[in-house]
């Protein structure tokens, strides 16, 4: 046998080879594929993130609601379960940021979620309360659990829809629910600000006032604008002035004025 023909036998059987395992490959897809469509639902699982420390809701809960919404799934032949649909309502759900829905060839369904993330808690003047999540949503409030965030109160005006400007356009008093939420974000975002503040109060004429955990003063902010700079005069303020005398000297410590802090004593 020449060497040319040895080479073109070797070409043959490997070229065989590769032919038989995707031969193979084929008809292990078709058994799988198979017995995944003749499948029935033999469990669920619910996997939620609380690694935020948020426990909203709870495995229970959302079992009681899938049943509610679509039914008991377990003897349900797998190929019937809508996997887009059951990710949509779960959703939906107040507590629910993102879920995600997987099923197994032993006909196990999982469910894996991700809270929403509260960053204030609201009071409107009508006696309505709820949060405002990292997106700018309002987030009902829980039976179950409570968020530790900021407290906002005072002369709020109506809340309709979202906050978010690219998503609600139309909705009323945007501009400053806008600030509301910008400030919000601002101060949870600064390691010192977000330990320092506990309350965001809002005026009649809507001047904003923040309400410190530590002394009895408060601090007048008036609107956003120029946030950082007013920010950065109060923390010098805080560490040169404030932090030399007695906390509770001071009534008030207004940021309104450009390069200025002025403070009234009690």
């Amino acid at each position: 046998m020449t060497k040319k023909q040895h080479s073109k036998i070797k070409q043959f059987l490997l070229t065989g080879a590769w032919l038989g395992l995707v031969l193979g490959l084929l008809v292990v897809m078709g058994f799988v594929n198979h017995n995944r469509k003749d499948a029935k639902c033999t469990g669920l699982s619910i996997n939620i993130d609380n690694s935020h420390g948020l426990f909203f809701i709870d495995g229970d809960d959302v079992r009681s609601y899938i049943f509610e919404v679509a039914g008991d799934m377990i003897g349900q032949p797998i190929k019937n379960i809508n996997i887009s649909d059951l990710e949509n309502k779960v959703s939906a759900m107040n507590a629910v940021e993102k879920a995600e829905v997987f099923t197994d060839l032993r006909g196990n369904v999982t469910i894996e979620i991700v809270q929403r993330k509260p960053i204030a808690r609201v009071f409107l003047a009508n006696g309505k309360s709820g949060y405002i999540d990292e997106w700018g949503k309002w987030m009902n409030l829980s039976t179950k659990f409570t968020a530790r965030v900021i407290a906002i109160n005072g002369f709020l005006p109506e809340w309709k829809g979202e906050i978010n400007t690219v998503r609600s356009p139309e909705i009323e008093n945007l501009e400053f629910w806008n600030q509301v939420y910008f400030l919000t974000q601002t101060i949870r975002s600064d390691d010192f600000l977000n330990a320092q503040f506990e309350q965001i109060y809002v005026e009649s004429n809507r001047d904003i006032v923040l309400i410190p955990r530590v002394g009895r003063h408060s601090i007048l902010l008036g609107n956003t604008e120029y946030l950082d700079r007013k920010f950065e005069k109060l923390k010098l303020f805080y560490k040169d002035g404030i932090a030399k005398v007695d906390w509770n000297k001071y009534k008030q410590i207004d940021l309104r004025y450009k390069d200025q802090v002025v403070c009234t004593k009690r």
